[in-house]
């Protein structure tokens, strides 16, 4: 690289620029004719254009060409100035535009901050607020440009992203060829305030009683790439969120002929419907009192519950049985284990009577039946109370009829046996595992969906589609460690340690890479995208802005 000065007079005006060039020797033009025997291949210096450096002050410019030459640069000091966090930024906007994630969302400023949103989200969660503090140690200018942004700018770009959300799906989506399947869930997260737009009551699957919440719907690839994220009110039922997810598969991303996978109960009579009339087919699960139903109506024997899956032609549809051993044992032995502990209770509560003659047997028999109750074993286990003892016996024909479908599960499908065998539709199903499992990732494992530090509907919608981008992202980040025997946190915990160098006086705010890297820090760079150069920046450095400083902190405004 060198530094090339240009000077040309126009107009009786005189321009200059100022360039980085680099010099590389390519194959020259081969002439007209055939060429003679071992005739040596000719080649030629070109020159490509870097960076157009006039805006650049002169100091600044001296010191990146003396370093272009090999040169000491004058002025330099002999310690090494240590810049902001690099390694983690760059790696992650690498490798994001390597899975197409930078060219969806484009290359305005509100792109730009939305791409520091989904970083930020896989390296550090909490609000905008926190994320702006973050910043200030990590190289955002030198990775994305972006200089000067607080928490109203992120705020801001989440409008940006709801807005735009339609577009930047359907440009990550894959192709969608015929017969492909996509898995779809439904989950809740619960809010700690009262104020969001789209909180409301409903069924907490969190276990958080009397908790406003917000449900989410995943759409996924078969593979269990993300493809779309939807909000709804915290009191929409499963299956009223599954007509719009449908309507979104043939608009918004044109499938034609594919499988929807769904979990038991979200694919009803309405689902069903709405897939019939879009060319679709269906894989779910039937729920428990739907199998006893079939069971008493003769349809289904518990014979046919074997570990290797069967089919059974059932109304034009296919229904498959199978019998999980693993499961089925566990949940006996969790059914043993509560009825355990009950009899413990009730032996305590029964030593309690005999020794305090206060004590009332009728408060004792009251609690009882709560125990009973909570397991739900009212039918199995019947309580006595005689001679201030309180007393439980198990009705084992009932017993034997809640052990009949440990273990068991149905699927019903309409999609044909030429199209897709009993193993087949097994696997799809299977592959649901694959989206609770991005949802464990979503809402309380590494990307924190919840809690949600927002009010207006737009912008929660827009922090959902960070968060499944950041899962996106987590996946290929992911996929690239694991052979390595690493998790994404051990990566991301190696890249913070890649920074800057400073190259002269700090105040130049030139930096470049370092020379050489840690073992620990080349492992995890070998398997990315290779880091681009840091860009320049002489702008002011990210600021935060705190309209209301907390107790021993000085807003940096004043």
């Amino acid at each position: 690289m060198f530094i090339k000065r240009n000077c040309s007079r126009q107009g009786g005006k005189t321009y200059q620029s100022v360039l980085l060039v680099e010099g590389v020797r390519e194959a020259a033009l081969r002439p007209r004719g055939r060429p003679p025997k071992d005739a040596a291949v000719k080649t030629r210096v070109v020159h490509h254009t870097l960076a157009n450096l006039s805006r650049l002050p002169e100091p600044l410019l001296a010191l990146i060409e003396q370093y272009c030459k090999g040169q000491v640069p004058v002025g330099a000091t002999p310690a090494v100035q240590v810049g902001a966090c690099y390694g983690l930024l760059a790696g992650l906007h690498a490798l994001a535009g390597e899975i197409g994630l930078v060219a969806a969302l484009g290359s305005d400023r509100p792109a730009k901050l939305a791409l520091f949103m989904i970083y930020a989200r896989v390296a550090w969660q909490g609000s905008r607020l926190a994320a702006v503090r973050w910043a200030e140690d990590h190289a955002v200018a030198e990775v994305l440009g972006l200089t000067t942004f607080d928490e109203d700018d992120l705020y801001a770009a989440l409008d940006w992203l709801q807005a735009h959300q339609e577009r930047i799906e359907r440009a990550l989506a894959p192709p969608i060829a015929p017969g492909a399947t996509f898995l779809y869930d439904v989950t809740s997260s619960y809010f700690e305030g009262q104020c969001n737009e789209l909180a409301a009551h409903g069924y907490n699957r969190d276990g958080k009683r009397y908790k406003k919440q917000v449900v989410a719907g995943l759409l996924t690839a078969g593979d269990g790439e993300p493809l779309s994220i939807q909000l709804y009110p915290g009191n929409t039922s499963d299956p009223q969120t599954f007509r719009p997810t449908v309507e979104k598969l043939r608009l918004r991303f044109g499938a034609k002929e594919i499988a929807v996978v769904g979990d038991r109960g979200m694919i009803k009579k309405l689902g069903k419907q709405a897939l019939g009339e879009a060319g679709y087919h269906y894989v779910t699960a039937l729920t428990n009192p739907q199998i006893r139903k079939l069971l008493a109506q003769k349809t289904l024997t518990p014979e046919l519950f074997d570990e290797e899956p069967l089919a059974v032609d059932y109304e034009g549809r296919r229904l498959i049985l199978r019998c999980n051993p693993a499961t089925r044992d566990r949940e006996r032995q969790r059914r043993l284990d509560q009825a355990r502990r009950i009899e413990a209770r009730l032996a305590d509560g029964n030593a309690r009577l005999a020794l305090k003659p206060r004590a009332k047997l009728a408060t004792l028999l009251k609690q009882a039946q709560g125990w009973v109750d909570h397991y739900g074993f009212s039918a199995w286990i019947k309580l006595t109370a005689e001679s201030r003892t309180v007393s439980s016996t198990k009705d084992a024909a009932v017993g034997a009829e809640l052990e009949l479908l440990d273990g068991c599960y149905v699927l019903e499908t309409d999609l044909p046996a030429t199209v897709a065998d009993t193993a087949a539709v097994h696997a799809r199903y299977m592959s649901l595992m694959d989206v609770e499992r991005d949802f464990r990732t979503m809402k309380t494992g590494l990307l924190e969906l919840r809690p949600i530090f927002l009010r207006k509907a737009e912008r929660t919608a827009g922090h959902a589609l960070v968060t499944m981008l950041a899962l996106k992202l987590v996946r290929a980040l992911d996929r690239r460690v694991a052979p390595l025997g690493l998790t994404v946190a051990d990566a991301v915990g190696r890249l913070e340690g890649v920074r800057l160098v400073g190259l002269g006086a700090p105040a130049l705010a030139l930096w470049r890479l370092p020379d050489a890297y840690a073992a620990a820090q080349q492992e995890i760079l070998a398997v990315l995208p290779a880091l681009p150069a840091p860009k320049l920046s002489l702008k002011k450095p990210v600021k935060r802005r705190l309209t209301q400083p907390r107790r021993g902190r000085v807003s940096p405004l004043k």
